[in-house]
C-alpha cells in the first residue's frame, strides 16, 4: 500500500484558501453590520409619515390569531389613542397576487378608520400599485369598523359582499385590491381582539 504524502506546497494552499474564506466572511459581516436595516425603526418612521400622533405604546400580539392569509406583523397605541396595526397580506387562498405579499398600515380611533397606507409592495406600477395610491385608500377613512365584515371562522372569501362596507376595485388588479381590503379586514379583527373594540 502506498503512502500518501502532502508536500509544503498542499498545505499552503489549502491554509492560503482557509485565510481567504475567512477574510471574505469577516468582509461580509462587516458590511451586513453597516447595511443592516433596522425593520421596527423603518415601520415606525412609515407610521410617523403616515398618522401625526406619535406612538406611545407597543401592543403585545401573543396568541392572537388572525385571519387566514394575514399576519399581524405590528400593533401600537398612538397618544391621542388611536390604534395602529401592519398587516401582511400572503398570497394565500388566492387572497393577493404578489409572491411577496402585502404590508399595509390601519389606524382605528374609536371604531372608525382613519388612515390607511400602503407599507410595502412588489406590484406592478400602473397596475396593482394603483391599490396604494393615497387617493384610492382614502376611501376607506371614514368607515366604521362595524361596517366591515370580520368573519367568525377566519377565512377570507372573495368576492365578499357581506358587510355595510365594500370597497371599489382597481381595473386588471383584482387580487391587489382584495389584499388591502384584507389587510384592512385583518386590523378590524386586530382592533376587535386586542381591546380597541371592547
Amino acid at each position: 500500500m502506498k503512502k500518501l504524502k502532502i508536500g509544503n506546497e498542499s498545505v499552503r494552499i489549502v491554509v492560503s484558501l482557509s485565510v481567504i474564506a475567512l477574510v471574505a466572511a469577516l468582509l461580509l459581516a462587516a458590511v451586513n453590520l453597516f447595511t443592516q436595516v433596522n425593520e421596527k425603526e423603518e415601520l415606525q418612521k412609515a407610521i410617523a409619515e403616515n398618522y401625526s400622533s406619535p406612538i406611545a405604546e407597543e401592543i403585545s400580539t401573543d396568541g392572537y390569531v388572525g385571519l387566514n392569509g394575514t399576519e399581524l406583523q405590528a400593533a401600537y397605541r398612538a397618544e391621542d389613542g388611536a390604534y395602529i396595526f401592519l398587516i401582511h397580506v400572503s398570497k394565500a387562498n388566492r387572497v393577493g397576487y404578489s409572491a411577496d405579499g402585502v404590508g399595509v398600515i390601519t389606524v382605528i380611533k374609536d371604531g372608525v378608520i382613519v388612515k390607511v397606507a400602503g407599507y410595502s409592495h412588489s406590484e406592478t406600477p400602473g397596475l396593482g400599485a394603483n391599490a396604494f395610491k393615497e387617493d384610492y385608500l382614502k376611501q376607506y377613512e371614514g368607515v366604521s369598523v362595524d361596517d366591515i365584515y370580520v368573519p367568525d371562522d377566519l377565512e377570507l372569501t372573495f368576492p365578499d359582499t357581506a358587510g355595510n362596507f365594500t370597497p371599489e376595485k382597481v381595473t386588471s388588479a383584482t387580487y391587489t385590491t382584495n389584499a388591502v381590503f384584507a389587510a384592512v379586514k385583518g386590523a378590524v379583527r386586530a382592533y376587535n381582539e386586542l381591546g380597541g373594540g371592547l
